[in-house]
C-alpha cells in the first residue's frame, strides 16, 4: 500500500520530539487512501450509506473482504463492515442523516441501505450489530424522510420508524432500550411486538427465555449511553480536526511507507509527508484531523501503549 505524501515549508533549525512547531509550517492535509475508500464496490455505482463524522482508534474497514484503517470523512457503503477496538468509538452520518454510534469491541455491517427511487419514498436498510453496543438516532434532518430500517441487535431484530435507541450485542444477552420514540421488536421466530414506552428496555438472556419489558433507570440509560459516546481528551479524530500526532521520520520513503502500513494495519487511519529541514527531507508518519490538544496528548499516549511508537510528538495545523 503506497501512502500519499505531502510537501511541508522548508524548516530552517531542528525539530526534536515534544517540539510545537507554530501552526503555519503545516500545510492543508489530504487524506491518505481517500479515493479508494469512496471508489464505487465491485466496479459499479454503488450508494453512499453513510459518512464517518468521528472516532476514537483503533478502527478498521472490512470492504470487498480487504480490512484496512477506517479514516474520518471515509464514505461507507452497503456491505462494509466495520470493527472498533478496545476503547475505540465511531460517530456515523446515515445519509437520509440519522446518527449511529458504536462502542469498543464492537462488530458492525451495514447489510443494506437504498434509498427512495421515488418522490416522497422511503430509506430502506439493514443494520447488524454483531458485537458490541451502539446508539441509533434520528434527527431533525433525517425526520423528513420516511424510513424502513430493521437493526439486528445479534438475535433480536429491531424495525425503527423514528427513535432514539439503545443496544448491545453481548456474549451471554443481547439489550434494546428505547429511549424515545417507538419500535418493532422480534426475538428469532418469536411473535414480534411493540415497544412505545420512552425509557424501557428488553434483555434477551442466551439460551433462556427473555425477560419482561421494564423501565430503565436513568443512572443504567447514563452508564449505557457513555459506551458509545465520543470522550473528549481521549484522542477523538474527525473532519477538520486541527491537531497532527507525529510518529516517526526517515529519511527514506520507503521505510516511512512500511511503518505507516504498520500503524495502519493496527487500525490507526495514518499519512506519510515530506519535510525538508535544513534543506534535508524527512518523510513523517503521522494523524491528521485530532481533534483538539487534549485529544493529541491521549492518542500520543496510546501509541506508546501499544508499542507503535517511541516517542509521538504533536503540533497543530493551520
Amino acid at each position: 500500500m503506497k501512502f500519499h505524501r505531502r510537501r511541508i515549508a522548508m524548516v530552517q533549525g531542528r525539530t526534536r520530539p515534544g517540539h510545537l512547531l507554530p501552526g503555519w509550517l503545516w500545510t492543508t492535509a489530504t487524506l491518505a487512501g481517500a479515493l479508494i475508500l469512496c471508489a464505487p464496490v465491485s466496479g459499479q455505482a454503488a450508494v453512499e450509506a453513510a459518512v464517518v463524522e468521528g472516532m476514537q482508534m483503533p478502527v478498521w474497514l472490512i470492504r470487498d473482504g480487504r480490512r484496512s484503517a477506517l479514516r474520518p470523512q471515509a464514505s461507507l457503503v452497503p456491505g462494509d463492515k466495520i470493527i472498533t477496538g478496545q476503547r475505540a468509538r465511531l460517530r456515523l452520518r446515515m445519509a437520509e442523516g440519522s446518527l449511529v454510534k458504536l462502542g469498543e469491541n464492537a462488530d458492525f455491517k451495514i447489510a443494506d441501505f437504498e434509498p427512495s427511487t421515488t418522490r416522497g419514498g422511503a430509506f430502506r436498510g439493514i443494520l447488524d450489530v454483531i458485537k458490541g453496543a451502539f446508539r441509533y438516532t434520528t434527527t431533525m434532518l433525517s425526520r423528513r424522510h420516511r424510513r424502513y430500517l430493521r437493526i439486528r441487535v445479534a438475535g433480536v431484530t429491531a424495525g425503527i420508524r423514528g427513535t432514539d435507541l439503545w443496544g448491545k450485542a453481548g456474549p451471554d444477552r443481547d439489550i434494546v432500550c428505547l429511549i424515545e420514540g417507538r419500535i418493532d421488536v422480534q426475538r428469532g421466530k418469536e411473535a414480534p411486538f411493540e415497544m412505545s414506552q420512552a425509557l424501557s428496555f428488553y434483555i434477551a438472556p442466551k439460551g433462556e427465555p427473555a425477560l419482561p419489558v421494564a423501565p430503565v433507570a436513568l443512572a443504567q440509560l447514563r452508564q449505557w449511553a457513555a459506551e458509545t459516546e465520543l470522550h473528549r481528551g481521549d484522542g477523538v479524530v474527525r473532519g477538520g480536526g486541527q491537531w497532527i500526532v507525529n510518529i516517526a521520520s526517515f529519511r527514506n520513503g520507503s521505510a516511512a511507507d512500511v511503518e505507516a502500513k504498520k500503524i495502519a494495519d493496527a487500525g490507526y487511519a495514518t499519512d506519510v509527508v515530506l519535510v525538508e529541514l535544513d534543506g534535508q527531507p524527512w518523510y513523517r508518519v503521522q494523524i491528521i484531523g485530532v481533534d483538539g490538544y487534549g485529544d493529541a496528548l491521549g492518542l500520543a499516549d496510546d501509541l506508546r501503549a501499544a508499542g507503535l511508537s517511541r516517542q509521538p510528538w504533536v503540533v497543530k495545523s493551520p
